[in-house]
């Protein structure tokens, strides 16, 4: 009988270190005001105004991955999925303590980092770089 329940147990216990390292690796995030740079919290307003989903981009002029995907989102394709969302970029190439403290918030730790957010404002995507044609779909999953 202690058999079963060990494994049991041992199989919760590992259940939960899962659940752990996933929400570490994947931060369920919300765009939302946060008093600490008005700037950010400006674009929050701006985004809700809008009624649109929203892209949050967090990219540097150092990367050349970042340098790639600006390149991705300046294609005719990429910009007419673009005009659905309300757009805000992070830039990391001088990172202030504001944006330093969002990238730590929002789990920014590899660039380019795109965060997709519903009209509620809720994650629902995140990416570091596709390729234009998986781009494009990836922006429709969350008109």
């Amino acid at each position: 009988m202690d058999i079963p329940f060990s494994r049991l147990i041992t199989g919760v216990f590992l259940l939960l270190i899962g659940v752990f390292v996933y929400r570490s690796l994947h931060p369920a995030t919300t765009f939302a005001a946060d008093g600490i740079d008005s700037t950010w919290d400006a674009a929050v307003q701006e985004s809700h105004d809008s009624g649109k989903p929203t892209i949050v981009l967090f990219t540097a002029g150092w990367c050349p991955a970042c340098q790639m995907l600006h390149r991705e989102l300046s294609t005719g394709a990429v910009e007419a999925e673009l005009a659905h969302y309300y757009f805000h970029t992070v830039s990391l190439t001088q990172p202030t303590p504001q944006n330093q403290e969002h990238a730590r918030q929002f789990g920014a730790r590899y660039i380019p980092l795109m965060i997709r957010y519903d009209t509620n404002q809720k994650e629902t995507g995140r990416t570091n770089f596709l390729p234009t044609e998986q781009l494009v779909e990836w922006l429709k999953e969350g008109e």
